[in-house]
């Protein structure tokens, strides 16, 4: 019995959650003041938008199977005592992926923690002021040895999603720290 690959379990259970958040999205109340759309469309976007990302990960996930090809086992190499030690390629590989598996969950946690300090500091900083912080921090981790370009991206996102809420869609952020 073939085992189910780990990214298939994430795209169904997004998939399943993402059901479960559109069916509430149906059920709430249908209220229309100042909005045209009401409150359900954006729930609904995010619910789709999930829905969306799942199958396209189970097209990925389904893709990079066909394309695998079998490893075929090689017969062990009969030993001679004249014969020079040959190197365990294998156990080699299980240490380094052993390693990756570390350095995967150090990043994990650290993105974990750097979240919740963009979150606790939001409201005292202010928007422009954690968020450029909290991009910049990402991106210089991500993106090594380009601080200034890091930085531009950072303040050039964080500057139009400002303009986008404040400006366009009038949702206050806050100030914090600067007085605009």
């Amino acid at each position: 019995m073939k085992s189910i690959n780990k990214d298939v379990w994430l795209a169904l259970g997004v998939i399943a959650l993402a059901g479960a958040y559109l069916i509430m999205d149906m059920r709430l109340p249908e209220v229309r003041l100042s909005d045209p759309l009401g409150p359900k469309v954006f729930p609904a976007l995010v619910g789709i938008g999930l829905i969306v990302s799942a199958l396209l990960l189970l097209r990925e996930t389904a893709a990079n199977r066909h394309e695998r090809s079998p490893r075929v086992a090689e017969p062990p190499a009969a030993k001679s005592s004249d014969a020079p030690a040959v190197p365990d390629y294998s156990q080699t590989e299980q240490n380094e992926q052993a390693e990756q598996s570390k350095h995967h969950a150090f990043v994990l946690v650290g993105m974990l923690v750097w979240t919740g300090a963009y979150y606790a500091c939001f409201e005292r900083l202010g928007y422009l002021v954690s968020t450029t912080g909290f991009l910049f921090g990402l991106l210089a981790y991500f993106n090594r040895k380009r601080l200034k370009t890091n930085l531009a991206i950072a303040l050039g996102v964080t500057v139009v999603l400002d303009l986008l809420f404040a400006q366009l869609l009038g949702v206050p952020m806050p100030t914090g720290l600067l007085p605009f």
